[in-house]
């Protein structure tokens, strides 16, 4: 059994390599020894899920962990070291261990900056729910227009001045409320692109665009879908549900024979990459708990985020001056 555990940020190594060494010499077959090797193993495979986790109290995930490390910690208070001081003191630091990866767990969730990524993103969503899927569900027409462009911009700024300590964590819920409220504007603004355009083809000219004006409406449709899906307000609708009928859009759209006319072609074309936009952001939505992405060493965006926040605080010092 290899010594130690995967160490993490704000936690300590279980076992050292001398630790191991010598309590494996002296008690290499007892039940408690063996009990407090499979804590470890324990350990580092919890420990990278814990020192993770971006998410709240409330969520699925955090009362998993919660409940498997607290079970942990029961297991290793139940093993019998018979007054051995040398299995005393691994039960002792094994038990740190599962309680420092608790606090860990805890306080990542109840952090101030936490708190203020949720409140952030709660207002987007009251603010998307009033202007975008509540007057969908009803049948009317979303109140898209620059002033909620503006809105979400704000609030993007915003979000990107959360401090998070370095913290993984905090990085992984700061980045995420970021890409999805990006993505949001950024279908918005698209929206917003689209009703400026003219009107689509007429049917006669060509039976193939009555299909494309058909495709058309569905991705209006799944616009709406995608917005709600990523502001989390989407009820049962999942990425994959939603990835499985705009790859359905692309096929119908692909088997249509539009050779010969230029612009149908076009007018096919504009429709397809609609859908390849969408399809985009769920893409990211789908890879978003992939934790390198919140590592500053490995993801650009993240430079980018604190460059910008640093850029605001230059700003409003100089505004502060004047």
């Amino acid at each position: 059994i290899s010594p130690g555990v995967h160490k993490h940020k704000g936690q300590q190594t279980l076992f050292s390599a001398a630790e191991t060494a010598g309590m494996f010499k002296f008690y290499p077959q007892h039940p408690a020894m063996m009990r407090l090797y499979e804590v470890q193993r324990e350990v580092a495979s919890l420990g990278p899920q814990v020192c993770t986790f971006g998410g709240l109290q409330n969520d699925r995930d955090y009362k998993r962990l919660e409940r498997e490390l607290t079970q942990m910690l029961l297991q290793v208070d139940q093993v019998d070291t018979e007054g051995k001081a040398e299995l005393q003191g691994a039960r002792k630091r094994a038990a740190q261990e599962v309680e420092g990866l608790l606090r860990y767990l805890e306080e990542n969730a109840t952090h101030p900056s936490r708190m203020a990524i949720e409140a952030l993103s709660e207002e987007a969503r009251r603010l998307v729910e009033e202007r975008v899927v509540a007057p969908q569900r009803a049948g009317g027409v979303a109140e898209i227009n620059d002033e909620l462009v503006d809105m979400l911009q704000e609030l993007v700024l915003r979000l990107t001045q959360v401090k998070t300590e370095g913290r993984v964590p905090l990085r992984k819920a700061r980045y995420r409320a970021l890409t999805r409220l990006c993505a949001v504007q950024d279908v918005i603004e698209g929206r917003t692109e689209q009703q400026t355009l003219s009107l689509p083809l007429s049917e006669d000219t060509h039976e193939a665009v009555h299909h494309i004006n058909q495709v058309m409406v569905k991705v209006s449709v799944a616009r709406g879908q995608l917005v709600a899906l990523l502001m989390g307000l989407s009820g049962r609708d999942s990425c994959a549900h939603l990835s499985r009928i705009l790859t359905e859009m692309q096929v119908e759209l692909d088997a249509l024979d539009v050779s010969g006319n230029t612009a149908i072609r076009n007018y096919r074309k504009q429709v397809v990459e609609e859908i390849n936009g969408l399809l985009k952001h769920l893409d990211l939505e789908v890879e978003g708990d992939d934790t390198r992405r919140y590592d500053l060493a490995q993801n650009n965006s993240i430079r980018e985020i604190e460059a910008v926040r640093a850029h605001v605080s230059h700003l409003r010092e100089g505004v502060l001056r004047h």
